[in-house]
Parts: C-alpha cells; sequence; structure tokens
C-alpha cells in the first residue's frame, strides 16, 4: 500500500479534479465548506474568550492558584 503525504495528497486531488462527476464534486463542497465554516466559529469563540480574557486581567479579576484548583478539582473525576 503507497502512503501518500499531504502534498502528493493535494497534487492527486487537483489532477483529478476535473474527472469528477457533479455528486463527488458537491460532497467535496460540501465537506470543505463545513469544515471552514467550523473553524471559523471555533476561531471566533477563541478570540472572544482571549479578549474577554485579556479585558479581566487589566481589571483586576483574578483567580490565584488555589481558587483556580478548588474550582477545577471536580473536572476528570
Amino acid at each position: 500500500m503507497n502512503i501518500m503525504n499531504i502534498i502528493e495528497k493535494r497534487d492527486y486531488i487537483h489532477n483529478h479534479l476535473s474527472q469528477a462527476d457533479e455528486q463527488i464534486i458537491d460532497e467535496l463542497f460540501e465537506k470543505l465548506r463545513s469544515l471552514f465554516e467550523k473553524e471559523t466559529v471555533l476561531k471566533t469563540k477563541l478570540t472572544s474568550r482571549a479578549k474577554k480574557s485579556e479585558e479581566n486581567i487589566r481589571s483586576g479579576k483574578l483567580f490565584s492558584r488555589q481558587e483556580a484548583e478548588k474550582r477545577t478539582n471536580h473536572i476528570g473525576k
């Protein structure tokens, strides 16, 4: 079995894309669109959380290590 690296896979897809029928193109399009929409939503959420955290730091809304441990000691149990 030949294992292809990412560059080889991209080249293969690019070279064979013109031969794909409409159903395959539609499926690929939907998968890619869905993937990039999810990435955009995640990036937006993470950016928002980072900005809120920075605001909290600037305003002095901080937890000590002990407070943070107390608030999170139940996670994973």
